[in-house]
C-alpha cells in the first residue's frame, strides 16, 4: 500500500550547509517524516525507514506551478511483516497442504 502526503517546502535555494542538492532536501523531509511517526505516534523506529529521491522520481512534470507542487511529496510504503503475513495464509480457510493449485479448477 503507497499513501501520498503533501511536504511542505518552500522552494527556492537553501543557505543551510547540509542542503547541498534537492536530493539531501528530500533526504532531510524523509527522514522528518520518519521521526515524526516515531515521536508523535510511537512507531517502532526499527520498522522504519526515510530514503529520499530528490528530482529522480517525479509524479508530474515540473514546468507548472502545480506539477511543483504535486512533486513535493512524501510517500510512505506499508509493508507487512513477512512472518506473520504467512501465519495469516497458513491459517486461512482451505489452506490445508492437500489444498495445491493443481488441484482447483484454474483457467490460464
Amino acid at each position: 500500500m503507497i499513501g501520498t502526503i503533501a511536504a511542505k517546502r518552500k522552494s527556492g535555494t537553501f543557505s543551510r550547509t547540509n542542503i547541498r542538492n534537492n536530493w539531501d532536501l528530500s533526504a532531510l523531509s524523509a527522514s522528518s517524516v520518519v521521526q515524526a511517526l516515531q515521536n508523535i505516534y510511537g512507531i517502532n523506529p526499527k520498522r522504519l525507514t526515510a530514503a529520499g529521491r530528490g528530482e529522480f522520481n517525479p509524479v508530474a512534470g515540473n514546468d507548472t506551478a502545480e506539477g511543483k507542487a504535486r512533486n513535493r511529496r512524501n510517500e510512505i510504503i506499508i509493508t507487512p511483516k513477512l512472518d506473520q503475513f504467512m501465519d495469516l495464509i497458513d491459517q486461512a480457510p482451505g489452506s490445508s497442504s492437500s489444498d495445491t493449485i493443481a488441484n482447483k479448477d484454474v483457467k490460464e
